[in-house]
C-alpha cells in the first residue's frame, strides 16, 4: 500500500483502490475454488501429478490472499471523518458534479442542488438527504444518486404552502405595524414560521427551496383571493437574501414578500 494513502483527500481514489482490491480478492477465491475441485477430482482418480500441480497452486493462492486481506484492512484505517470535516470532500463532490455538468452550491451549511438538499454528518460518516441519513458516500455514487432526483418532486405542496406563509406574513405585518401589502422580508417570515420549536427542523434551505417552487408552480392566490408577490428589487442586494438553485441551474435569489388584496 502507498504510505502516503491516508493522508489523500480524495475518497473516490480510497473507493477505487477498495473496489479494486476486492475484485482482485475475488479473483483469487474464484482461483481457489477452481484449484480446490482439481485437486479433489485428482484424489478421486489418484492423479498425483495433477493432485501435486492443483495443491502447489493452491498453496500460492492462499498465501497471496493474506497481503490482499492486509490492503484491504489498510483502506478501511482512512479517517473519513477528517476528510469531511476538512472541506475537501466537498471540494471533490462539486469538481466530480461540474463534470457531470450538475449545478450544486452550498448555503446555509447545506449543498443544493434542484431540488435535493444535503448536509455532511462526518461523525457518522455519512450524508444526509431529505433529511434521511445514508451510508453510502463515494462522491461518483452521490452525483449519479442527483441526477436521479433531479426528477423527484420535494418539498410542501405549493396549495398549502402559499396559505402557511400567507399566514406567517400577517403575523410580520401586524408585528410591525406596517400596512397591508407592504413587502417585507422573507427572512422574517422564516422567523415566525420556525418560532415553535416543533418547527426548528425546518431549514433556511428548505424554506427558499418551498419558495421557488411556489414561484414556479404558478399558483399565487390564496382562497381569500390575495395575490402573492415575490418583488424582485434592490432588496435583493441587501442582507437577508436567500438562494436555491433552480431547475435549469441557475441561482435564484429571494428577499422580499408580500400579499396583496386584488379589487
Amino acid at each position: 500500500m502507498n504510505p502516503n494513502l491516508k493522508q489523500d483527500s480524495s475518497l473516490e481514489r480510497h473507493f477505487e483502490m477498495a473496489e479494486a482490491t476486492v475484485d482482485e480478492l475475488v479473483r483469487i477465491v474464484n482461483s481457489i475454488s477452481a484449484r480446490g475441485k482439481k485437486a479433489k477430482k485428482a484424489s478421486q482418480t489418484g492423479s498425483v501429478r495433477d493432485y501435486i500441480l492443483a495443491v502447489t497452486e493452491l498453496k500460492t493462492l492462499v498465501e497471496g490472499i493474506g497481503s490482499v486481506v492486509d490492503e484491504l484492512s489498510s483502506l478501511a484505517e482512512v479517517d473519513v471523518s477528517k476528510i469531511m470535516e476538512s472541506g475537501s470532500y466537498k471540494e471533490e463532490l462539486f469538481s466530480l458534479c461540474e463534470e457531470e455538468d450538475i449545478r450544486i452550491i452550498e448555503s446555509d451549511g447545506k449543498f443544493l442542488s434542484y431540488p435535493t438538499i444535503i448536509s455532511l454528518s462526518p461523525s457518522d460518516a455519512a450524508v444526509i438527504i431529505e433529511k434521511k441519513k445514508q451510508r453510502g458516500i463515494r462522491p461518483s455514487f452521490l452525483v449519479a444518486q442527483l441526477k436521479g432526483l433531479s426528477k423527484r418532486q420535494f418539498g410542501l405542496k405549493p396549495e398549502t404552502f402559499i396559505e402557511m406563509i400567507a399566514t406567517a406574513y400577517d403575523l410580520v405585518v401586524a408585528e410591525k405595524e406596517l400596512p397591508a401589502g407592504t413587502v417585507v422580508k422573507l427572512v422574517d417570515l422564516y422567523r415566525v414560521l420556525t418560532i415553535l420549536p416543533a418547527a426548528k427542523s425546518y431549514t433556511k434551505s428548505e424554506f427558499v427551496r418551498d419558495i421557488y417552487l411556489l414561484d414556479q408552480s404558478g399558483i399565487d392566490t390564496t382562497r381569500g383571493g390575495r395575490v402573492l408577490k415575490l418583488p424582485a428589487s434592490a432588496m435583493t442586494r441587501s442582507s437577508g437574501t436567500m438562494e436555491t438553485v433552480a431547475k435549469g441551474g441557475q441561482i435564484k435569489l429571494y428577499a422580499g414578500i408580500s400579499f396583496e388584496v386584488t379589487q
